[in-house]
């Protein structure tokens, strides 16, 4: 199945992609539009693949042009203790962990954790759309889900200067969800958080390119083309799935800011004031 396509959003061209040599689906927000008329400044809002790769030029780019001062990892801990970001070439950028899901409830496929992976995919196999879909409510209902983007939202308050980079490692579910909760309370269409959540589908070959090699080598992507798909496209589906689960007990994405991340009008408010221009 070919992978859903956005639709382009005027005024913010090719969805703020940001070259990298070593980094995945980095993107700048900033372009996007969002309440009142207005959009989100430019080199403030950055969501990114996992920077385990990332050269000292992508380091250097994202701290110079795109004023990155804070790191917000939303990994589990296996996976950071797998692939660390580059810690010592953030010198001077804040680094905050915050998982919204714990070890094993994902597949962490990566240059040293293929084989350690090999039960989990095997098990993923036959569903793998349903697995990945699942997830979505477990870190937007979880009590680790919770902590971590409520902290992500409100430390964003804290942030008077420079860029918040979020990552996950291909940047497309827990990052997705981030990125769908700012731009929200943000005020952004609708239909333009779809765009942006499907737009990882037009920047993540190179990881896809990797991970066919890693799953060949290991003969595990015999028969897995579905299962590829699943877990590396964002998908319609888990979008739903997002919004579903926010709906579905709270009644709203605004009731759930409010009643479990503490984010409510006034919360939205100096986020606008500070992010919008």
């Amino acid at each position: 199945m070919p992978p859903e396509m956005p639709e382009p959003v005027p005024g913010f061209p090719n969805f703020g992609y940001l070259a990298l040599h070593g980094v995945d689906n980095a993107r700048d927000l900033g372009g996007m539009p969002a309440a009142d008329g207005k959009r989100i400044r430019k080199r403030r809002l950055l969501r990114s693949g996992a920077l385990g790769e990332a050269t000292a030029a992508d380091i250097k780019q994202l701290v110079r042009m795109h004023d990155m001062e804070y790191v917000v990892d939303l990994r589990a801990p296996l996976e950071v203790e797998r692939t660390p970001d580059p810690l010592p070439l953030l010198s001077g950028v804040e680094y905050v962990s915050l998982p919204p899901l714990p070890d094993g409830a994902i597949i962490t496929v990566g240059r040293m954790s293929v084989a350690k992976d090999k039960k989990l995919m095997q098990e993923f196999t036959g569903h793998p759309f349903e697995t990945i879909k699942d997830l979505y409510p477990k870190a937007i209902l979880g009590e680790l889900g919770i902590e971590a983007y409520g902290r992500f939202l409100h430390d964003l308050l804290e942030a008077e200067e420079g860029a918040t980079l979020w990552h996950c490692t291909q940047g497309k579910d827990r990052t997705g969800i981030a990125a769908i909760l700012v731009e929200h309370a943000l005020g952004v269409p609708h239909e333009v958080i779809v765009a942006d959540y499907l737009a990882t589908n037009l920047f993540i070959s190179g990881w896809m390119a990797r991970m066919e090699r890693l799953l060949r080598a290991t003969h595990l992507a015999k028969g897995l083309d579905a299962d590829i798909e699943a877990y590396a496209y964002a998908h319609t589906v888990y979008f739903e799935a997002a919004m579903d689960a926010m709906r579905g007990v709270f009644g709203s994405v605004d009731a759930y800011l409010e009643r479990e991340l503490d984010f409510g009008e006034a919360e939205k408010r100096q986020l606008r004031m500070m992010y919008l221009e």
